[in-house]
């Protein structure tokens, strides 16, 4: 019982710690804007900030929002099956894993910012383009720790299934995925904060639609409150993707256990 209320006490601080250091620096946000003097254009309070966004989202930017979201779900939920497949054929060779294992880096740290030029040229400026540019960001990370989820299972438990007359599909559905869920899912969770990144990265090169094209039209036009607002509105959408995401991982990886 003691051990239970322990356990229930850390889950309760794990939640409430978060948000108590969000208002302590929101407090000396405000108060620092409040002494400084700082002109409004450079940076607003946080009231005024969180007052004009309920003023005006949805005048402004649910539109935006709306097209934002579809692109980073459409561009996460296709990357999600081809990172793992992707993962599951090359670790069955352990010269493809390392073969791979660098081109997938790479495709990780290009900024995904320099090739939307590209792929307009190719496609023009359609929602495609930035559902590709959300794929070619978030299947290589997917892939790569899933691939190193694959790769790290214990040899004797390898050959105790083989032993015992398993395949490789069948030692891959029954030993080697259920082991790996817990590295896959690290690659799940870092492949939707990827995913919302790459969709501004988009939004900011292609400038015509979606959430990153607004922060950068608030800015030229100096409405620095509402460049701040959407700034926030982007990071409660990869917020709440890894908080479901997490969330699945949890009830999955008990389930596995």
């Amino acid at each position: 019982e003691v051990a239970q209320k322990m356990k229930g006490n850390k889950k309760w601080l794990n939640i409430v710690s978060p948000v108590i250091l969000l208002i302590v620096i929101l407090i000396c946000w405000e108060l620092y804007v409040a002494v400084s003097g700082i002109d409004a254009r450079i940076l607003p309070a946080p009231h005024v900030i969180l007052s004009k966004l309920g003023e005006r989202f949805m005048r402004d930017l649910s539109g935006d929002f709306l097209y934002t979201i579809q692109v980073i779900l459409i561009g996460y939920c296709i990357s999600i099956p081809s990172g793992i497949l992707l993962a599951a054929l090359c670790s069955q060779s352990k010269l493809v894993t390392k073969a791979i294992t660098p081109v997938l880096i790479l495709m990780v740290v290009i900024p995904m910012l320099t090739l939307v030029p590209i792929l307009q040229l190719w496609y023009g400026y359609v929602m495609k383009v930035r559902i590709i540019v959300v794929i070619c960001q978030a299947v290589p990370i997917i892939c790569l720790n899933t691939l190193r989820g694959f790769t790290k299972v214990e040899t004797a438990k390898r050959e105790l299934f083989r032993s015992m007359g398993a395949g490789r599909f069948k030692t891959f559905v029954k030993l080697i995925f259920p082991n790996a869920l817990p590295q896959v899912f690290v690659g799940l969770k870092l492949g939707c904060i990827f995913s919302t990144i790459a969709a501004m990265s988009a939004d900011l090169a292609a400038s015509n639609e979606g959430l990153g094209s607004r922060i950068s039209v608030y800015s030229g036009m100096l409405m620095t409150d509402m460049a701040y607002g959407t700034i926030i509105v982007v990071a409660l959408i990869g917020i709440v993707l890894f908080m479901i995401v997490a969330y699945i991982e949890k009830k999955v990886v008990i389930w596995i256990k």
